[in-house]
């Protein structure tokens, strides 16, 4: 699994493609700085809801760092980008320009974006807690598997089904409204397709999902619902302009 490498000045999204960004998140220093320039009265709002500090803050700097990213994809500034909510209430852009995913987890962010096709990223670290109960979101085939590692693997192995599963579903459009222990996300070496029942009995859709390399202590993975060529990693570091991205 390749790592993280520096984003290519003049980097171009195409069709097909899979980008996703990393980026620290320090979201005291920066939600109290010039991270709330970027952000919206709507935005504190929801912050104020959830605290001033800890998980208020860390809202506020993963909106503005959603911000920055993909300004930076699209070439303009990160005050023009505005969200607004699909048809199933994930966040999106007003223009629709290009797809993309947001998780945050421990100082760290990732942002999956993609031309043409819905996305969707997790990131977890080891201080969730593995639980007996948790296996209630596994398949059976998965729960089988548990089963057979010693207490001490269960736990990791636990999470990286776990974000496999959230990535696929975010990338589906429909999240925990499809059932987590109906989606069978045990792919060969970190990479391949699921299949995910639509609610009501729609149907099922086609979800392509990877394992994304993980800082210490975390797991992610990264899908999107079209054809995926090639998925690129960066690591993203933006000046802190609190206008532009680059």
């Amino acid at each position: 699994m390749r790592g993280w490498a520096a984003v290519p000045s003049g980097l171009v999204v195409r069709s097909g493609e899979l980008h996703v960004f990393r980026a620290r998140l320090d979201p005291v220093n920066q939600a109290t700085g010039e991270a709330l320039g970027l952000v919206t009265d709507e935005e504190r709002a929801v912050a104020e809801t959830l605290g001033r500090s800890g998980d208020g803050w860390a809202f506020l700097a993963a909106r503005a760092m959603t911000r920055r990213v993909l300004g930076w994809v699209l070439g303009r500034s990160a005050t023009s980008v505005e969200f607004c909510r699909s048809e199933h209430g994930r966040l999106a852009l007003v223009d629709r320009e290009v797809c993309f995913s947001v998780a945050y987890v421990r100082g760290q962010q990732l942002v999956a974006v993609s031309l043409d096709s819905e996305v969707g990223v997790d990131v977890q670290d080891d201080d969730v807690v593995y639980a007996e109960n948790l296996h209630l979101a596994l398949t059976e085939w998965e729960q089988r598997l548990l089963r057979r590692l010693s207490p001490s693997a269960r736990h990791m192995f636990f999470l990286g089904l776990w974000t496999r599963k959230e990535a696929v579903l975010r990338a589906a459009g429909y999240g925990l409204r499809v059932p987590p222990d109906e989606v069978d996300v045990l792919v060969e070496d970190g990479a391949g397709t699921v299949a995910v029942p639509l609610p009501d009995g729609a149907g099922v859709t086609e979800v392509q999902v990877r394992d994304l390399p993980g800082a210490r202590g975390t797991v992610a993975a990264a899908a999107a619902a079209g054809p995926v060529s090639v998925l690129h990693t960066w690591a993203f570091t933006p000046s802190f302009d609190p206008a532009y991205c680059r």
